[in-house]
């Protein structure tokens, strides 16, 4: 138990600390393009839902209702109509970070300020982690407490996990009661899919020109979605591939990544390196690219009770005994999924 008392007022605390915090969340940065790459095209902490237990994307499985070809003007409409909807159904997932600060602490920073300062650079520390987190979930799966997110990894997590290392037509994840084997013969529940084979040389320009190509012609919206995201080899194997007609364009920073620099473009589309590319666990298959159609595969943010975009509580004492005060950064939505067919995984990129 500690022998001093908290000093500083929580609402002067929690502003200046939430204030640091939303700092670092709206920071765009090179460690987490996925974010960034997210916020560019649904904006800050969009799409978001302020209701529901459940979520719903729903894949349309045949026709609605049949054409009446006209003539005279009289010909009788057709009113058979067909439910063709198929659900998934996903739930919002929640994490969250604590920041504490004690008042044996507060003591030992030797003022008010002080304190502040150390809320503040404890805010900008806890929100990297949760970034961080958050973006290895969503590109490579399996961070500890986000069992219950899902990702872009469905290699190693076939009942969570949205992209398969396999032709279209032989996927069979089932993510939220959706069967991808049950309904393969639809356009949009099957990703594509290209093994590069471990010869870039040979097979990996052809392999993802022709993949981004199936992609775009598959957009659901705008290519403006339309995303690369690559591991470090597979990058440095596209440039040397292509390397005397390498392409940049100049980032003025409003939208991208580096504000002072040149940003690679593969094909028309922006490209940016993850480190968390996978390795599967599956053998010895590395997941060198993903192709994203952020239009069709996104995060929903929640908005229930609290925004769960990365949002700072105020801080709270703890009581009971304890000189301390707590407060939180919540992470809580779900990666939905509209349409799987203009999104695309390739493998074994990685030697030249």
């Amino acid at each position: 138990m500690a022998t001093t008392d908290l000093k500083i007022d929580n609402e002067l605390l929690s502003a200046t600390s939430i204030e640091a915090a939303r700092e670092a969340r709206d920071l765009r940065s090179v460690v987490t393009p996925f974010i960034a790459e997210h916020a560019r095209v649904h904006g800050e902490g969009q799409p978001n839902k302020g209701s529901g237990h459940k979520w719903v994307s729903a894949f349309q499985s045949g026709m609605h209702s049949q054409p009446v070809r006209r003539r005279t003007g009289y010909e009788q409409l057709n009113l058979s109509f067909s439910s063709v909807l198929t659900p998934m159904v996903l739930s919002p997932a929640e994490v969250s970070y604590p920041i504490g600060i004690s008042a044996l602490e507060e003591d030992l920073n030797g003022g008010d300020l002080q304190t502040i300062e150390l809320a503040s650079r404890r805010a900008k520390a806890v929100m990297s982690e949760a970034k961080r987190d958050f973006e290895k979930q969503m590109i490579q799966g399996g961070v500890a407490q986000y069992d219950d997110f899902n990702t872009l990894n469905g290699i190693d997590f076939n009942n969570k996990g949205y992209l398969e290392n396999a032709n279209v037509g032989s996927q069979n994840n089932v993510i939220g009661g959706f069967s991808k084997a049950t309904h393969s013969a639809l356009e949009g529940s099957q990703n594509q899919f290209f093994d590069i084979g471990s010869n870039f040389n040979s097979s990996g320009l052809v392999g993802l020109y022709r993949t981004i190509i199936k992609a775009k012609a598959r957009a659901t919206d705008d290519l403006g979605g339309m995303t690369v995201f690559c591991s470090e080899k597979a990058l440095e194997n596209y440039k040397r591939t292509i390397q005397a007609s390498e392409r940049y364009i100049v980032n003025s920073g409003d939208d991208g990544l580096d504000a002072t620099g040149m940003n690679l473009m593969i094909n028309g589309l922006p490209a940016h390196v993850s480190t968390h590319m996978p390795t599967t666990t599956t053998g010895a298959q590395n997941v060198s690219f993903y192709l994203l159609d952020l239009n069709a595969i996104y995060f929903m943010w929640s908005k229930v009770l609290r925004d769960g975009y990365f949002s700072h509580s105020d801080f709270e004492n703890v009581g009971n005994g304890y000189s301390v005060r707590v407060a939180e950064i919540l992470v809580r939505g779900q990666l939905m999924v509209e349409y799987f067919g203009s999104s695309a995984v390739l493998i074994n990129g990685e030697t030249f």
